[in-house]
């Protein structure tokens, strides 16, 4: 079944739902081409899932809800990703599957480092298409939420992080073993780091350092850093959150 979601909550005593959005309506009606109690699924404003049947086209679509879905589809750790820019498509494939993986938020950082350099006007552009993408993985993958990518942040302007465990992927990093620090920790709120294609400086590693980051390694070889995002959110989520 095709997946959406809606704006609003959705009580116990409705027995419909409005898709109302112009962009889904659009695609229902005319990429689609959903038909008359062809049935759909529907994400409210809560996370909560709905079986519902289609019982009018037009400007709108109104659905019969069916069934409600008791199922967890979240994670139990939320994983933030603050992503240093990185050249092409590769942050829409970053994103993309940063999503399937369960990841919570999406920060793109612009970084010493960083190949793309973004102004104003491209990069709210740039964050359009990417919570394009976001909104898309999240329906795919079947979320129960739709990831948010925030809004361009340039790296020296990170003067806090609220985590309980905050990673920065780093490739001259040897001493800090990441199955320890998993060992011993119980938190919830995850931040991990990834540099761009040309890593991180060493003055932006301290920095987060000195906010009570970890420096950490993620093997003797050395991943693009498409690659090292994915590798990281997915040890996280087998060793802490719904993969086992």
């Amino acid at each position: 079944m095709h997946r959406f979601f809606v704006n609003k909550s959705i009580n116990d005593q409705e027995t419909e739902i409005v898709i109302d959005h112009e962009s889904d309506v659009r695609h229902i009606v005319k990429a689609l081409r959903v038909q008359i109690e062809e049935k759909l699924e529907i994400v409210d404003a809560n996370g909560e899932e709905y079986v519902v049947s289609v019982k009018s086209l037009g400007e709108e679509v109104i659905c019969e809800i069916l069934e409600k879905l008791i199922i967890t589809r979240e994670s139990p750790i939320e994983i933030d990703l603050y992503q240093g820019l990185a050249k092409g498509t590769k942050m829409e494939t970053i994103i993309q599957k940063a999503v399937e993986l369960g990841v919570h938020k999406v920060y793109p950082v612009s970084m010493k480092r960083s190949i793309v350099k973004l102004d104003e006007k491209s990069s709210v552009k740039k964050i359009e298409r990417w919570q394009a993408i976001a909104d898309e993985a999240a329906k795919q993958s079947k979320r129960s939420n739709i990831p948010v990518v925030e809004a361009l942040v340039d790296m020296k302007n990170i003067k806090s992080l609220e985590y309980d465990l905050i990673l920065i992927a780093y490739e001259l990093e040897s001493q800090k073993n990441l199955h320890q620090i998993l060992e011993s920790f119980s938190g919830k709120k995850i931040a991990v780091f990834i540099g761009p294609e040309g890593g991180f400086e060493e003055d932006e590693v301290n920095q987060i350092l000195n906010l009570g980051g970890n420096s950490i390694s993620l093997g003797k070889r050395i991943l693009r850093t498409e690659t090292a995002g994915m590798m990281l959110i997915s040890i996280l989520q087998y060793a802490l959150g719904d993969v086992y």
